[in-house]
């Protein structure tokens, strides 16, 4: 096994057991020993993103798009490393990009989701919550923000006018994801 190799693999396995601030120091030398590799730019913005370096996370992952073609999960996690840095426009840009190329991406669905509720709309947040736990059903945070988004829902819909989706569906709906929240952390 080669040096960049060790390197590349000591990162992936720090980065697998979420000792992220670690895993960016193998991944940094990785990267500055193969500067053409996509897969170590993208996995260096992702040790940045879970160790809280949103800017860093930022340039890496933009490194990764230069180097190769765009992916979902490339696009989706550079569009959460410009919200991060409180860049929702280029945020959904990304998140909407990421769709493009794979609309079930889950991460993508529910970040979308996420800006949507931030802007109190949230049958369109609703919308995104939904396909992103369509797409993955073990997904504890898309779960977490359809719980929420129908309570708000609920909430907006007790004083205000008839439409839009039924109280009792949404009750429903929000009970569900309050179960399978349980269910996952168990």
């Amino acid at each position: 096994m080669t040096g960049l190799e060790r390197l590349a693999s000591e990162g992936e396995r720090l980065l697998d057991s979420g000792r992220f601030e670690e895993a960016a120091v193998p991944l940094a030398q990785a990267c500055a020993l193969e500067p053409g590799s996509q897969d170590l730019s993208f996995n260096l913005g992702l040790a940045y993103l879970k160790s809280g370096r949103a800017h860093d996370a930022k340039l890496a992952f933009e490194r990764a798009l230069s180097l190769g073609p765009a992916a979902a999960d490339l696009l989706s996690n550079l569009g959460l490393a410009y919200f991060e840095l409180g860049k929702a426009e280029r945020a959904e840009r990304c998140y909407s990009q990421a769709l493009e190329l794979e609309p079930g991406h889950p991460e993508a669905n529910n970040n979308l989701g996420v800006l949507r509720f931030q802007e109190a709309r949230y049958g369109e947040a609703r919308s995104f919550f939904n396909r992103a736990t369509q797409e993955r059903p073990d997904y504890a945070d898309a779960w977490f923000n359809l719980r929420d988004c129908c309570a708000e829902l609920l909430a907006a819909r007790a004083d205000a006018k008839p439409g839009g989706p039924d109280m009792a569906f949404l009750a429903a709906e929000r009970d569900k994801a309050t179960a399978m929240l349980a269910r996952l952390s168990s």
